[in-house]
This record gives C-alpha cells, structure tokens and sequence, in this order.
C-alpha cells in the first residue's frame, strides 16, 4: 500500500508539473505573440513615416519654358523637373565630397566613437578593419590629421552621440569648417 500511495502521490505531482509548464508556454506563446505584433504596428508605423518623408522629398518643382512661336513648326513645351531639398547643406556636402571623393580614389578617414569599447576608432571608407583606436578624441583628432596630411585625402568626424560633426579637407591645410 505505501508504494501505490508514493506512486498516486509522484503521478500528481507529474501532473501539476505538466500542467504548470503547460500553462507558461502558453504565456510564452501568448507573449511572442503580442511582441510580434507590436512590431509589425511599429514596422508599419515606421513605412508610413517613410513613404510620407519619401513623398514630401520626391515633391517637383516645374520650370516651364515659355513657348517659342513658329509658324512652320509647333514644338512641344520643354519641362524641367526639380526634387525638393530638405537636407542641410552640411550633409549634404559631405555626401558630395565622399560621393567626389570616390571618384578620385581618395580616402577619407572617418573618426568614429565605440560605446562598447568606449574608445575614438579611425576608419577608412572601404576597408573593414579599423585603423588605429585612441582613447580621447583630441588623440584620435591629432591621429588622423597625421594619416590625412601622409595620404593628401580628407577626414570626417563625428560626435560621440554618431552624428556629424564636422569634415576637413587637408588640401586646404584647415582643420575647422570656419577656418582657411
């Protein structure tokens, strides 16, 4: 009797445990779902938010010509179309100067900060390693502008937050937008 009673007790409790794990996946399933979801709505908020700054940007301007009269022919009216710019001018004279840059086959060097390592990396566009990483920016600054003058190329910077900050062009031996 005492084993049947150890094997009735042992079997409940299988049981309850079945049943209890039971129950957290379907929590867990429950959970993943409702995850999914919120992404998906985020997803799609995120493609509306782009489409409409995708429609604001391809907005035209047309410049119309006026019409040259001739008797002999009719010539159909010259239309120019023009985007609607709504970057700043400092980015977009980075991308010209990167998208130049590419042309000419010369580097630019980028000063980027590493969250992670929590140190000023320097990297070429192009190559997948990293330069040189110095632990304050004014090393990583002075690094660069040594490795910018020995290649004759130009140097990105950017704000340990990631955004931009400021470009340099060396050729011009300035290291500050305002100077030359």
């Amino acid at each position: 009797m005492l084993f049947g009673r150890k094997k009735k007790k042992a079997k409940e409790e299988e049981a309850k445990r079945l049943a209890a794990e039971k129950k957290a996946a379907e929590e867990k399933a429950a959970a993943e779902k409702e995850a999914n979801e919120r992404v998906a709505k985020e997803k799609a908020a995120a493609e509306k938010v782009a489409k409409e700054k995708k429609a604001t940007e391809t907005k035209k301007v047309e410049k119309t010509e006026p019409k040259k009269e001739n008797k002999t022919q009719s010539k159909p009216e010259k239309t120019e179309t023009k985007p609607v710019k709504q970057e700043s001018e400092e980015e977009t004279d980075v991308e010209v100067e990167i998208e130049e840059a590419g042309k000419t086959r010369k580097a630019i060097y980028r000063v980027i900060f590493d969250k992670e390592d929590r140190l000023w990396k320097i990297k070429k566009d192009g190559a997948k390693r990293v330069i040189d990483s110095r632990r304050t920016k004014e090393e990583a600054l002075e690094r660069v502008q040594e490795l910018s003058q020995s290649q004759d190329s130009k140097f990105v910077v950017y704000k340990k937050d990631g955004k931009f900050q400021k470009k340099t062009n060396l050729n011009l031996k300035s290291t500050d937008k305002g100077d030359n």
